[in-house]
């Protein structure tokens, strides 16, 4: 964690963090994570309108999840 290494917020967020695109709720179960600007998170099932949403806004970063084996 950020504070276990003594790092501030900021500098801890400004790269992606894998935490959630490692995830079996993403990469198995297909659900999209979103961020917001105050870094809140927000998990969005596939099939959802919400998904869709963010799925088609090109000013939106789109991250792909991580690949299970190298």
């Amino acid at each position: 964690t950020a504070a276990h290494k003594g790092i501030s917020k900021e500098e801890f967020f400004s790269k992606g963090q894998p935490c959630f695109r490692a995830s079996p709720l993403v990469k198995q179960y297909g659900w999209g994570v979103h961020f917001n600007h105050e870094e809140k998170m927000a998990i969005y099932p596939m099939e959802s309108e919400e998904y869709q949403r963010f799925k088609q806004d090109s000013s939106l970063k789109h991250i792909q999840s991580m690949r299970q084996k190298r």
